[in-house]
């Protein structure tokens, strides 16, 4: 359950799909959670976090927020297929009184998809009332629990932000190898590193010779992606 301390908050910033999909999967009372916030000023969504809990300065929740921000993107991106939400304004939230806000915009980076909605599934019982679950972290917010519980896995996943190139892959794979991999082949791990180190990828080296079947990026995205959920299943198995 969130311990969030209650003083700050990061205001979403990004398209009203995406901001509606952070919403969905981060719910209170589990750690990070999203929640609408009402002033003056008008309606917006921000980010609560136990990570912020002790800051005292809102230049220090802007850098703690880029990491989580960072992590988080490619939590959601990998899971719910969302583009990225960016730093709007930092929320204090003072006693008695209106949140102050300290504005600070991110840039956002690249382009943006076109996609469908998200589906939300409901369950309904005999008479056609909707059947509400238990409260229950979302498969997002247990990534970012076992980023907390391993800090490896966090710098996996930063690096698998946006389209990362062999560089950033291999890191990644350096930084999960020693972990569960959810069952992938001897083979398939030295078809990817042969490829890595091979020509001009992460560390061009004549002693590594070429991949009879060198691996596509694409195929070593999602094998690096697959490796990092293996990992995290099992640090979340583990401390259930």
């Amino acid at each position: 359950m969130s311990q969030v301390d209650n003083r700050w908050g990061i205001e979403l910033n990004g398209l009203e799909a995406d901001q509606k999909a952070w919403r969905n999967e981060l719910k209170s009372p589990f750690d990070p959670f999203v929640e609408e916030i009402k002033d003056e000023r008008g309606d917006y969504l921000a980010l609560r976090s136990s990570v912020f809990d002790g800051l005292t300065t809102w230049e220090e929740v802007r850098e703690v927020a880029k990491e989580l921000f960072s992590t988080l993107n490619v939590a959601m991106s990998k899971i719910v297929d969302t583009d990225p939400v960016t730093i709007g304004s930092i929320i204090e939230f003072v006693p008695d009184g209106q949140p102050r806000r300290y504005y600070y915009l991110e840039a956002k980076g690249g382009a943006m998809r076109l996609r469908g909605g998200i589906a939300e599934m409901t369950k309904k019982d005999a008479q056609g009332d909707v059947i509400e679950p238990p409260p229950a972290p979302s498969r997002v917010q247990l990534w970012m629990r076992a980023v907390i519980l391993e800090r490896e896995i966090g710098s996996a996943l930063r690096y698998l932000e946006g389209k990362p190139s062999w560089f950033e892959l291999y890191k990644a794979y350096e930084a999960v190898r020693n972990m569960p991999n959810g069952g992938i082949s001897k083979k398939e791990i030295k078809r990817f590193t042969q490829t890595a180190n091979a020509g001009q990828r992460h560390h061009p080296n004549n002693s590594h010779k070429p991949h009879k079947r060198p691996m596509e990026l694409w195929e070593a995205r999602a094998f690096i992606t697959r490796w990092v959920s293996a990992a995290i299943d099992d640090v979340s198995a583990k401390n259930s």
